[in-house]
């Protein structure tokens, strides 16, 4: 595992960095923004949105949500916006792995720090798993399987737990990275 570990973080630099954040963007973008993904089913529904965005859900709010988005809201979020929700965890995952990498080899951390870099990939899978049960739901409308609708707001919830950490341990390293930074400069001062 630690094999692993000391590989992704040694080939982390700011080239890879600057080109996984535009990836990022341009997946945050589409999913969010765009006509093929959330802004597009919004114009088709008018307000109702998708179940990703819910923080758990149980049987009840998963039927009515869907029931909400219609047949052309859920036949486009099918059709549309999983296929690009497939990929943006991926690209997410790559955005996040990276720069934790590039601040764990900055700051030379060699302790229980450097198994963050396993969380951007954990949050991913979590996405992945909510996304087969959504596209379980979004099939088998409106016999919604309970085991799907459970699977899917367990991962929804803890995808969204893992994302904060994640945007957590960059926001902590990112400024440990600059008080040392600093610290060194007024030192030799």
């Amino acid at each position: 595992m630690d094999k692993y570990i000391n590989y992704a973080i040694n080939n982390a630099n700011w080239k890879k960095g600057l080109v996984f954040s535009l990836i990022f963007a341009s997946f945050y973008f589409l999913i969010n923004f765009s006509s093929i993904g959330i802004a597009g089913l919004l114009q088709i529904t008018g307000g109702p949105n998708i179940l990703d965005l819910e923080f758990g859900y149980n049987n009840e709010k998963a039927y009515r949500i869907l029931t909400d988005l219609g047949t052309n809201g859920r036949e486009f979020h099918l059709n549309k916006i999983v296929p690009i929700d497939f990929f943006f965890p991926l690209s997410y995952m790559f955005f996040y792995a990276v720069w934790m990498g590039m601040l764990l080899k900055h700051l030379a951390l060699n302790n229980w720090c450097k198994y963050s870099i396993f969380l951007p990939a954990f949050a991913m899978l979590c996405d992945w798993v909510e996304n087969i049960g959504i596209i379980i739901m979004l099939k088998n409308y409106p016999n919604l399987p309970e085991l799907a609708i459970l699977n899917s707001s367990i991962a929804g919830m803890v995808k969204m737990i893992s994302i904060i950490l994640n945007w957590s341990i960059i926001a902590i390293l990112f400024i440990v990275f600059l008080i040392k930074k600093h610290g060194k400069k007024l030192h030799n001062s």
